[in-house]
């Protein structure tokens, strides 16, 4: 994401998030940043997360009962 920096600890593992305040201006309501933001940490949280081929998630929402 443009405008955001990570920190790192020595194992290179992230352990926080610098947002540039500039590019805030870019959106237009508190509440549209904030749902960036949880957009944003929750991709941060997957990140090692196994993928799932688009197939399977297919497959297995159409078999569902």
């Amino acid at each position: 994401m443009d405008g955001v920096k990570y920190i790192t600890d020595e194992a290179g593992h992230k352990t926080a998030v610098v947002i540039e305040l500039e590019k805030l201006r870019d959106i237009k309501t508190k509440d549209e940043f904030f749902e960036e933001l949880e957009d944003t940490l929750d991709i941060i949280l997957r990140e090692d997360e196994p993928s799932v081929v688009w197939e399977k998630v297919k497959n297995d929402l159409l078999n569902k009962d």
